[in-house]
């Protein structure tokens, strides 16, 4: 990893400000940092997200916001430090690094949670800013920066995580000893997933790689007996005739997307399964909350994966090295498809181009 030095996360970690020495406050304090440093992500969540811990009393104004987002980036099995060093991380075969080698490095590090983790970590680091914004880092103080930089680096890895959850194990495409007929069904998986998302990002495109794509509505019920319609997606791939399940949002929805899944459920998150049968017919939604916003399988590619980055870029705009790198893994999508140019935005079109032809080593 390259010589970075940042302030935030390294530095508080050596500041107790404001506590009285000995005093409940500066104990706890202390605690939550040694929490941090041996990986007990879980209890300095407990800690900080209690309104009455004496704990929040050392911190200035919501500073404690910014160790409760690094908790749980760590609880995504995605520490900053970890960060920086996966995307100053080389492609030894292109001297680059693509965003292939980021795929690959996340896919092995995220945990079960690294969604709704590093979702509550964007929360807390935007708390932490208060009223100020990240629209212009240089106008920040450096302190306000590294939060910048933290909120970009969370969202980079959402976008990235989220390209796991397309397929049971993607990591099977950069792995050296995996046959050609294992990449194969996994590319499938992937293409059977993107289907689904372009025929309601176009409102009902069949592509050109299923022989069929269809949606019909169907209600799950939670543990509350709360109750929400998703839409059950059926896809049939021409050349092989295999089907694929996926879901997304109900037909009443504008504008209908795909959401995040994991594995297999019944309607009411019951006969939880990794592969699909009767018992387990329907994609199950990851986000099984029905008091949150579904998880938008297109929110989080484009608009997290373009806001990671750029924001990134922005927050640290005096590391040409670390600007070289992001740059790379942007090129590496933005472009893409034949015929066009980098403008500077990835696209989802560009996105499912990258996923379905260049995703692999």
């Amino acid at each position: 990893m390259k010589n970075i030095m940042y302030s935030g996360i390294l530095a508080l970690g050596l500041i107790l400000g404001g506590c009285g020495e000995g005093s409940d406050e500066a104990a706890c304090r202390f605690s939550v940092q040694q929490n941090l440093d041996k990986s007990n992500f879980d209890a300095v969540i407990t800690e900080l997200s209690n309104p009455n811990s004496v704990c929040l009393n050392s911190y200035a104004g919501n500073d404690f916001q910014i160790d409760l987002g690094a908790a749980y980036m760590g609880q995504a099995g995605l520490g900053i430090t970890d960060i920086l060093a996966m995307l100053a991380a080389e492609d030894s075969a292109t001297n680059v690094s693509t965003f292939n080698t980021l795929i690959d490095k996340v896919s092995a590090t995220q945990t079960d949670t690294a969604l709704t983790s590093l979702g509550k970590a964007a929360t807390a680091y935007t708390a932490a800013l208060g009223t100020q914004t990240c629209v212009n880092p240089s106008l920040l103080s450096n302190s306000k920066k590294d939060i910048c930089l933290y909120i970009g680096l969370g969202e980079t890895m959402r976008a990235t995580s989220t390209i796991g959850y397309l397929v049971d194990d993607v990591r099977v495409l950069f792995d050296a000893n995996a046959t050609t007929a294992q990449k194969d069904a996994v590319k499938e998986e992937m293409t059977a997933s993107l289907c689904a998302l372009q025929f309601f990002a176009t409102n009902g495109t069949v592509c050109t790689e299923a022989s069929s794509v269809t949606a019909n509505d169907v209600v799950f019920t939670d543990v509350n007996n709360s109750t929400r319609t998703f839409g059950d997606v059926t896809v049939i791939m021409a050349a092989s005739g295999n089907v694929y399940h996926e879901m997304g949002t109900a037909s009443g929805v504008t504008p209908r997307q795909t959401v995040v899944t994991d594995g297999y459920c019944d309607s009411s998150f019951g006969n939880f399964s990794a592969n699909w049968s009767v018992l387990s017919p329907y994609a199950c939604p990851l986000n099984k909350d029905f008091s949150q916003v579904d998880l938008s399988v297109e929110t989080l590619l484009v608009d997290s994966l373009n806001a990671g980055l750029d924001g990134i870029s922005a927050a640290v705009s005096g590391d040409p090295e670390l600007l070289t790198d992001v740059a790379e893994y942007k090129t590496s999508i933005d472009g893409v498809i034949p015929g066009t140019f980098d403008d500077g935005v990835i696209s989802i079109e560009e996105i499912q181009y990258y996923l379905d032809n260049d995703l692999s080593i």
